[in-house]
Order: structure tokens, then C-alpha cells, then sequence
């Protein structure tokens, strides 16, 4: 119960500090804690190479967790992909615009799925730590990890930023590399680890059902 208190005080917070950076940096990269375009493009791409190697369909069913302005959505239609989208957020400010950008329904209000979908990706969302406790902020982690699970058929694909421990630096949250990785198994079944050297402090994570 305390824990459930938490995360939705935790996702209140969020939604408060990301209001904050869209007002100071606009509707683009810096406005969702990307130190710029190019740097969020580049996890876009390692992202997408997961995606080829491990979604078979190419008409898969794919939320977009922490969507923010749509720019995986974008990413994804400039490559003429034919995934099925769907982009989630929390933050009311980031779906409406995406609304008013693309097509209204293929955007909505939620910290999970709210339809089956074949994979859940997440980029950057779980970054920025409203709270200076790595036990917490992890246990919100593997919390909302579960729920995107529960609804993907096939499994998770998602990045954070890793280190040799666990840490939060003003507010970014790094994975150690082995403790994470050790709970990620003692909650998942087939987890796989990948780290490539175009973005030398992230990790790229996938939870497979099978």
C-alpha cells in the first residue's frame, strides 16, 4: 500500500517537472531531458535494431511507453515501418500535443498499456528519478516493468542509463550493471543485456515471454 503511494506520488512529480521543462525548452528534445535531437535519435536507431531482431511480425502491435511529443511515432514513420502504434504518457501536455500533431487516436493518457500489444518499448522514460533513492526509484522501476509485461504478448524492449552501481546524479538515474541486471532476473524469465559503443553509458534491456 505504502509503495502505491509512492509511485503515484512519484508520477505527479514527474508530470510536474516535465510541465517545467517543456515551459523552459518548447515542445522538442531538451523539453523531455534529451541533451539534444541527435542523442535521442541515436537510442531511436539501437532501439529499432532490437526491434528487428526480435518482433517477426511486421505488423506487430507496439506501445510506445513515455511517449512524449511522438518522436518515436515519427522515427518509425519516416522508415515506413507498419507497426501497429500505440504511444502512452502520463503527461496530459505531451498527448494532447501529439494529438493536435498525429493522429488523435493513436495517443493516449496511461502509465501502461491499456490494450494487449505484441511489445512494449520504452526510451528514456524511466531516466530522470523525481526522488534521490535508488531503492525506491527501482522498486517503481520493476513496479511499472510488470504492468507493461503483463500486457505485451512478446515482451519489453526499454534503455537506461548504467553504471558499475545503482546511483542517481542530479536526478538521472543509472542501472549498476550487474545488481540491475540481477533483479531483472529475479522478476523476469529471459532477460537479455546489449550495449553498444555510440551510447557508451546506456544499456538496452529485453524481457521476453518465450
Amino acid at each position: 500500500m505504502l509503495d502505491n503511494f509512492f509511485f503515484k506520488l512519484i508520477n505527479k512529480n514527474l508530470i510536474k517537472v516535465y510541465q517545467s521543462t517543456i515551459e523552459k525548452f518548447g515542445y522538442n528534445a531538451m523539453g523531455l531531458h534529451w541533451s539534444s535531437k541527435s542523442s535521442q535519435e541515436k537510442r531511436f536507431f539501437l532501439i529499432n535494431d532490437l526491434m528487428k531482431k526480435y518482433i517477426f511480425s511486421k505488423n506487430a502491435k507496439i506501445a510506445d511507453l513515455g511517449c512524449g511529443f511522438g518522436d518515436f511515432y515519427e522515427f518509425l514513420r519516416k522508415r515506413n515501418h507498419n507497426y501497429v502504434y500505440k504511444g502512452y504518457d502520463i503527461n496530459p501536455k505531451m498527448i494532447n500535443y501529439c494529438k493536435k500533431k498525429f493522429q488523435p487516436s493513436l495517443f493516449e493518457i496511461a502509465d501502461e498499456p491499456t490494450e494487449t500489444c505484441d511489445f512494449t518499448i520504452i526510451s528514456g522514460t524511466y531516466n530522470y528519478a523525481v526522488f534521490n533513492s535508488t531503492n525506491l526509484w527501482e522498486r517503481y522501476l520493476i513496479f511499472n516493468l510488470k504492468k507493461c509485461f503483463m500486457k505485451s504478448s512478446g515482451g519489453l524492449i526499454f534503455n537506461l542509463q548504467v553504471s558499475s552501481k545503482s546511483k542517481i546524479v542530479k536526478n538521472i538515474y543509472y542501472a549498476g550493471y550487474d545488481s540491475f541486471n540481477k533483479t531483472l532476473k529475479q522478476n523476469f524469465e529471459n532477460v537479455f543485456y546489449y550495449s553498444n559503443e555510440s551510447t557508451p553509458n546506456d544499456g538496452y534491456f529485453v524481457l521476453l515471454r518465450n
